[in-house]
């Protein structure tokens, strides 16, 4: 899988933005609002283009492609926090294996002795100690282990934090494009009955006794109105949700990449288990059970002996005189828990049972992963023939439609029949496009099931995408 990035095309690799040709579409679409409005309320139009430029929060949002905003997560807080935390647990690991180096320690100490002959007092002693550990019986290589361990779980749950922020913007832009593109097939089913009203009332003003049908249009057509005004409302929700999370004010131009059609998913299902211990949560579980391994290691030392050699400088007294760091001392110990209550055992016991938790963890943890991904998997296929199939009921309910509205005016069919052929055709269009946009969105959670979001955002600077039509 992703590994075929480096093959990518250069087009895909290297192509400038087409934010700022975006961004000119926004402002076009101002200027034909602002047109309307004019042609609407008959004011001047230069004061509306003004007022729709300046005044207008669109004109500010940024005109973004998917794969850039998942660039943008890296900016979040808690991105920014987890590499904080990261780099403290790095410095653990220094200070771990400090216990095994030289400790030099120097001060001064005051001196009195009474009733020692040959003994004089020293109140200004200047001394300095210099210790090792020899041997401790692996207790800091376990310890540093461990730190290590908990250091590589904390650069791991970076990219988990990473990858979670990258499915949240990767939900809210599945829905605010469906809606947005809904919205679009509703726009032109209003545009189709207002049409449709306007005949009937012209029919009604000349055949009084067909009224009624304007009525039928009409309540259709406000059924219509409702159902639009809805799915703008989820649309705007989706797209505020977003500039919130991404802290940018983020308007959509384009669809959700093809990434089977760029060759950037994996080629088989087998294929694409491999790369799952890959995946950042499984990492977490894999250094979590590497930790607790290490801690079972050092709990396992608590009856084991630990040798130190220390090397001590200090400054006597002799005939009024001091002699600086003139006395040496040279002193090997060793140290050994004979009994401590049974805390030593008890605390062994308790990491083993961690390490046991662990491992069953990474366990639950990649079985979760490949469940989430088979079940993504299987699904690709069957939204494929979906959307097949709605494609072809489409192109038969508009022809139904068409061929219904002929023998609706002459006479042949009832208005009930020519609005519901409209109604099956629109539903169904409306249905064609939130399935296709299923299917781009399965193929991205499929490479969000592997963890491979950022990476990905990070080796393909852009990727061709449909326009989406924009609502207002």
């Amino acid at each position: 899988m992703l590994g075929s990035l480096q093959d990518m095309p250069s087009q895909y690799l290297s192509g400038g933005s087409v934010n700022s040709q975006f961004h000119s579409l926004v402002i076009f679409e101002l200027i034909m609002n602002a047109i309307f409005l004019a042609l609407k309320s008959k004011l001047p139009l230069r004061s509306l283009i003004i007022v729709g430029l300046f005044f207008n929060p669109l004109l500010n949002a940024r005109a973004t492609d998917f794969i850039e905003l998942l660039r943008m997560t890296a900016e979040h807080p808690s991105v920014r926090s987890g590499i904080s935390t990261s780099a403290g647990a790095y410095y653990d690991i220094e200070q771990a294996k400090a216990a095994d180096g030289f400790q030099i320690s120097t001060g001064v100490s005051s001196v009195g002795y009474t009733g020692q002959p040959g003994y004089e007092s020293n109140p200004l002693s200047p001394h300095i100690s210099i210790s090792k550990l020899l041997y401790d019986h692996g207790r800091t290589a376990a310890s540093v282990a461990g730190k290590q361990a908990a250091y590589s779980m904390q650069q791991a749950q970076v990219n988990v934090t990473r990858e979670s922020l990258n499915q949240q913007v990767l939900s809210l832009f599945t829905s605010a494009a469906t809606n947005a593109k809904v919205v679009a097939v509703l726009d032109k089913e209003i545009a189709a009955l207002q049409d449709l009203l306007n005949r009937v009332q012209a029919i009604a003003r000349v055949d009084s006794g067909r009224g009624s049908e304007i009525n039928q249009v009409e309540t259709r057509l406000n059924a219509v109105i409702a159902s639009r005004e809805m799915n703008f409302t989820t649309y705007m929700q989706a797209q505020q949700q977003l500039s919130a999370l991404l802290n940018n004010d983020i308007v959509l131009t384009r669809d959700l990449p093809d990434l089977k059609k760029t060759g950037l998913l994996p080629a088989s299902l087998e294929q694409a288990q491999q790369v799952l211990k890959e995946n950042p949560s499984w990492m977490v579980s894999r250094q979590r059970k590497e930790e607790a391994k290490a801690a079972v290691e050092l709990a396992s030392k608590w009856n084991r002996p630990k040798w130190n050699v220390q090397l001590s400088l200090d400054s006597p007294k002799r005939n009024g005189e001091m002699e600086p760091f003139k006395a040496v001392t040279l002193q090997v110990s060793s140290d050994i828990s004979l009994w401590d209550g049974g805390a030593g055992r008890a605390n062994a016991n308790a990491e083993t049972q961690r390490l046991i938790a662990a491992e069953a963890d990474q366990d639950a943890t990649f079985r979760s992963l490949k469940q989430q991904l088979d079940q993504l998997w299987v699904s690709l296929p069957l939204r494929e023939r979906q959307i097949n199939a709605l494609q072809r009921q489409s192109e038969t309910a508009l022809k139904t439609w068409k061929a219904g509205e002929v023998q609706f005016f002459a006479g042949q069919r009832p208005l009930t029949d020519l609005i519901s052929f409209a109604t099956d055709y629109y539903t169904s269009l409306a249905s064609y496009q939130e399935q296709q946009m299923q299917y781009l969105a399965t193929q991205w959670q499929i490479v969000a099931a592997l963890g491979k979001t950022s990476e990905l955002a990070q080796k393909v600077n852009s990727l061709p995408a449909n326009t989406i039509q924009p609502v207002h």
